[in-house]
């Protein structure tokens, strides 16, 4: 077991410990079940199904070079070099 202690707020630590009694639980006991109940993250998470990541550009008018040649477009002859 690991132990963990941290530093809160006095209003956040009467929070926590209003929520325990709520529960009928000592705060530890709270806190344990609340991070029992986290979910599990996959170590291997596959980039591909993320649907941002599925996500297809869009139509525009904008030059096909505008990332590369930002300067020339905003700044025309006189951007710095």
């Amino acid at each position: 077991m690991t132990n963990l202690t941290i530093q809160l707020a006095e209003t956040e630590y009467q929070r926590l410990e209003r929520a325990a009694k709520r529960a009928g639980k000592a705060v530890q006991a709270f806190v344990h079940e609340w991070v029992a109940k986290l979910p599990e993250i996959e170590d291997s998470f596959d980039v591909t199904k993320d649907p941002v990541f599925l996500m297809e550009g869009y139509e525009s008018n904008a030059p096909a070079d505008l990332s590369v040649n930002i300067d020339q477009y905003l700044y025309g002859q006189e951007y710095p070099k």
